[in-house]
């Protein structure tokens, strides 16, 4: 995985991310501000998701030739 192709799956993810944060406010699953505020959090935690992946990956490589 380059960082070019890192754009696109953080867009993607966090389309992913919005789609169900909608699913579950539209389920009625949001009661308490709490998970009010950890749905509104979703797709940001999904969009981190590729970029934590990559860099995983860039430590592994680091370690492993370094």
């Amino acid at each position: 995985m380059s960082v070019t192709e890192i754009g696109p799956l953080v867009v993607a993810g966090f389309m992913v991310g919005l789609m169900l944060a909608a699913v579950l406010l539209r389920l009625g699953k949001l009661r308490s501000p709490g998970s009010a505020l950890s749905a509104a959090a979703l797709p940001f935690g999904c969009a981190a998701l590729p970029v934590l992946l990559l860099v995983a990956f860039s430590v592994l490589a680091t370690a492993s030739f370094g």
